[in-house]
């Protein structure tokens, strides 16, 4: 689309905006591609080399939940257990990174700054055993599943939102704690206009219609 047509639609985001792609199956990365393995301890990779394996895994996977970010790292280097001493140099690793401007540290996340402005819609469906937790999914992407969910129903209840948004991307059942999980991403959609609430109605919002990311779907 020109952005001579429309100004700025080009320039990249500065506030969460949804995609409209097609969702896509989770694809976690190949621990065995990380290049860490050959090592007699996770202490003796080097840095460099470690580096490029937390990147790796951000670009496949962000943004990631640091449980996830490390089972990759420790799978690759052959290490059974995330002790303190290993998390302590992952946690001064993904530091390091961070002031240099290579990714972005949210809370238990990681991810670069595109990924949680304009996050994947993935279904977790088909993530590892170990990852595949509502807890590992960062907001961003539960505001997106919620988006969606409204964008194709529109006038359905919380409810019923938050339980056809879960269910695209993988999880089956909206528990208690599903749905008390899913209630701040849910405001924050309200709070910006993406949504509006009209009793026990949810519409899109005004902000539905400026921001967007890819090509809506038919």
């Amino acid at each position: 689309m020109s952005d001579a047509l429309h100004p700025g639609w080009l320039d990249p985001p500065e506030r969460w905006t949804p995609t409209f792609e097609p969702i896509a199956l989770y694809q976690a990365v190949d621990s065995a591609e990380l290049g860490l393995a050959g090592t007699e301890s996770f202490h003796d990779i080097a840095d460099d080399a470690l580096d490029r394996a937390v990147l790796r895994v951000v670009d496949g996977e962000g943004p990631v939940h640091f449980r996830a970010l490390a089972d990759r790292l420790l799978t690759a280097a052959d290490v059974g257990r995330l002790g303190s001493r290993i998390r302590a140099r992952i946690e001064s690793h993904l530091e390091g990174l961070e002031e240099g401007g290579r990714l972005e540290r949210r809370d238990d996340f990681i991810g670069r700054w595109q990924q949680f402005l304009v996050p994947p819609f993935r279904d977790w469906g088909e993530a590892p055993e170990k990852t595949r937790q509502l807890d590992h999914v960062h907001d961003s992407e539960l505001m997106l599943c919620l988006f969606r969910a409204v964008l194709e129903e529109e006038g359905i209840d919380a409810d019923t939102a938050m339980n056809n948004g879960l269910y695209r991307i993988g999880f089956t059942r909206l528990t208690d704690n599903a749905r008390e999980r899913l209630e701040a991403p849910l405001q924050r959609l309200i709070d910006e206009a993406m949504l509006t609430k009209r009793g026990e109605s949810i519409t899109l919002g005004p902000e539905a219609f400026v921001r967007r990311s890819g090509p809506r779907p038919a």
